[in-house]
């Protein structure tokens, strides 16, 4: 007497544990495709071995309580995240609210759904960020589900690229290394293989420059630093934020650290333009070709 279960995402790869066991009568439960039944030749309704895609169905209950050897198809990390795009495409499916959502339209949902996250990362919730993250991976297969119907991308382009831009940027990867690694290291490569991607004309390309003021400021000024911008080119306003004044904090740093960019770009196009080519800036380039002095 033996109970086999199938993975009910790929219900025709049958155990290889499980093939001495099919070449008999076998009986199914109902939720296990026509098209595995077609292949077994001795389907019937009571039998020795029961195929099932379902484990927790209640004759696949009652036999393993009665004893029965249980043989079930491997699961692969993963398997979870194909069933969560599946219910995507389901919600898809009922041409509701969903089919009438854009990229631009979501936008205020992942921005919630982000800060969320960070409200639960720092509570140290694991099951507040459990629900969180998953409330963020919506978000991706969302954007993917309306790029698929717009014919842009599906979701398995997104993980493809993915994939492809980690192992590009981890080179130890193809070295077949096992650590542990040296982070010094491992950040140099990182960032020499991201620059040889994107062909970034400045130090700040790439930047979002939607971020909230703050961590606009921080990642512009990490970003500056890293080229070898002087730290006395950096104005008060991005040193020193005040509050409770006439106009927003918020607003008043935002501005300081796009005019702050501007500047940026500026000296690199001058340096461009007098050397005939684009290269780093040393710290003496950099005062030479900025703009203003603050």
């Amino acid at each position: 007497m033996t109970v086999i279960l199938l993975d009910p995402l790929r219900p025709t790869m049958i155990p290889l544990d499980a093939v001495e066991f099919l070449g008999g009568p076998v009986q199914f439960t109902e939720e296990v495709p026509v098209a595995v039944r077609w292949r077994m030749a001795h389907a019937v309704e009571q039998a020795e071995v029961l195929l099932s895609t379902d484990p927790k169905h209640e004759t696949v209950l009652e036999r393993i309580a009665n004893g029965e050897m249980v043989i079930a198809a491997p699961t692969v990390p993963g398997d979870n995240l194909l069933e969560a795009v599946e219910l995507m495409d389901t919600l898809w499916g009922f041409g509701g609210w969903e089919v009438t959502q854009t990229h631009d339209s979501l936008r205020v949902y992942l921005l919630e759904e982000t800060y969320e996250l960070l409200d639960a990362i720092g509570t140290g919730s694991s099951e507040e960020i459990r629900e969180e993250l998953g409330d963020l991976l919506l978000q991706v297969l969302f954007h993917s589900r309306i790029a698929q119907a717009r014919g842009d991308f599906v979701v398995d382009d997104v993980a493809s690229t993915l994939v492809a831009k980690l192992v590009h940027r981890s080179p130890h990867l193809a070295d077949q290394a096992v650590g542990p690694i040296d982070i010094a290291h491992q950040e140099r490569a990182w960032e020499q293989r991201k620059a040889t991607e994107k062909a970034r004309r400045s130090c700040v390309d790439g930047i979002a420059m939607g971020l909230p003021a703050l961590a606009l400021a921080e990642k512009v000024l990490t970003r500056s630093a890293k080229a070898g911008l002087p730290e006395d080119l950096v104005p008060e306003a991005l040193k020193v934020v005040h509050l409770g004044g006439p106009a927003s904090a918020e607003e008043e740093l935002r501005k300081a650290t796009l005019a702050f960019v501007a500047h940026i770009r500026s000296a690199e196009d001058a340096a461009e333009q007098a050397r005939a080519e684009r290269r780093p800036l040393y710290a003496k380039q950099w005062r030479q070709y900025w703009p203003t002095r603050e």
